[in-house]
């Protein structure tokens, strides 16, 4: 609710200003890359215990932006827009063993391995502070809303092995595949570069913090992208 009554705070925010002094469209592409934490801790249960174990987590896809300025006066004004982060990539291994079987008999090991993937767009509506350097430069630092969606997908294989007397290993096939919603604040910093009357080139870092409750995971991603600027 809080989020929600700060992205309509803003919205109408920026009625209360007289007709902009200047509006803009951009487009912007760049690179993404991730801060992961997971929950990497052995569980143990009654007669088992359960090791994860992570690897190759990478950024795929191309991330990618578009938007419009809305500038209502020398060193203020909002720009709305939609962005996507692109897709994050990981593998997820998890091993449980059963410890201490009864003698004469088989110990279970089961395996389950997930190839994973997290895609994470959304639009944005934030208030832009100018910071003039020269003539043709400018910093620009963003506070504002980002309401969008997280889409989770999951391959997977669960090997369950038999170890002893009767060995013997099942493999059963998974996919899994998810999206949930999130409304969340959203910071921004950037350079502008106006490269004549009515373009500009700009170069800007974002951050975003995505949370996976069922696995326990936390994705930060940052977005660094150079976008190109028209006058309108």
């Amino acid at each position: 609710m809080r989020i929600l009554f700060i992205f309509f705070a803003l919205t109408f925010s920026a009625f209360t200003f007289a007709y902009p002094i200047e509006k803009s469209i951009g487009f912007g592409l760049g690179y993404t890359w991730t801060e992961s934490v997971f929950n990497d801790q052995v569980i143990y249960y009654n007669d088992a215990s359960e090791t994860p174990s992570y690897t190759d987590v990478t950024n795929s896809s191309q991330p990618f932006s578009f938007y419009s300025n809305f500038r209502f006066h020398k060193y203020y004004g909002v720009e709305l827009g939609y962005m996507n982060y692109g897709k994050i990539n990981f593998d997820k291994s998890l091993i449980k063993t059963q410890n201490n079987p009864a003698p004469n008999t088989s110990g279970l090991i089961e395996s389950r391995v997930r190839d994973a993937a997290i895609s994470i767009s959304g639009f944005y509506l934030s208030h832009v502070l100018y910071i003039p350097v020269s003539d043709a430069i400018q910093l620009q630092a963003k506070a504002g809303v980002i309401i969008g969606n997280s889409e989770y997908s999951d391959l997977g294989t669960l090997t369950i092995e038999a170890q002893g007397p009767d060995t013997s290993q099942q493999v059963i096939p998974s996919v899994n595949a998810s999206s949930e919603a999130f409304a969340k604040a959203h910071l921004a910093a950037a350079i502008r570069y106006l490269s004549s009357t009515n373009t500009a080139w700009r170069l800007q870092l974002s951050q975003i913090e995505i949370s996976h409750d069922g696995e326990q995971e936390i994705f930060t991603q940052w977005f660094t992208q150079l976008s190109y600027e028209i006058k309108l």
